[in-house]
């Protein structure tokens, strides 16, 4: 069996033609995205309490779709986290929030706990205001500042904690 060289021509061009193409799509699909870095770091009230719970979420401000995230442990200290658990947060600028699930007792006349808990203008990217900066080499010196929910005296801080006291019957409607 012959090949007709009319029909496959096998000069140099071709070669370096097909050894381009196979390269170009071949580093195509290494794209492996943004550089990640280890990113930790801790939230506090602005008396520098620590917040205890919620969860610290970012997204980059260039890099569309790029977003970390991670649990605030009792201490007040998040690892960030973007395709694992942990492992960093894209090199840049994030617009951050600060979330929380607070639950609501279901006893009339109860006023449930806002000790602790972050006030909710820090939930929305639109109105939190908090921001960090990711270097080249990662940080673990990342510091969120957050308010509280106003006490009901009216005084800044992160809020109080009501009990109802032993034996007390809630009220009823």
């Amino acid at each position: 069996m012959s090949i007709d060289r009319q029909a496959f021509p096998m000069d140099g061009r071709f070669l370096l033609v097909l050894v381009a193409a196979i390269l170009s799509i071949g580093a195509a699909g290494c794209n492996r995205g943004p550089k990640i870095v280890p990113a930790r770091g801790i939230v506090v009230f602005e008396d520098g309490t620590p917040v205890k719970v919620g969860t610290v979420e970012t997204k980059h401000t260039e890099l569309e779709g790029v977003q970390a995230r991670g649990s605030i442990q009792e201490d007040g200290t998040f690892v960030l986290g973007t395709f694992s658990e942990v492992d960093g947060a894209a090199v840049g600028k994030h617009r951050c929030v600060v979330v929380q699930f607070v639950m609501v007792e279901d006893v009339p006349g109860f006023k449930p706990s806002t000790q602790g808990v972050v006030n909710s203008v820090h939930a929305s990217y639109a109105t939190s205001g908090l921001a960090i900066d990711i270097p080249e080499d990662g940080t673990s010196e990342l510091k969120l500042v957050v308010r509280g929910i106003p006490s009901r005296g009216g005084k800044r801080g992160h809020g109080e904690h009501q009990e109802l006291p032993e034996g007390a019957v809630p009220e009823t409607p």
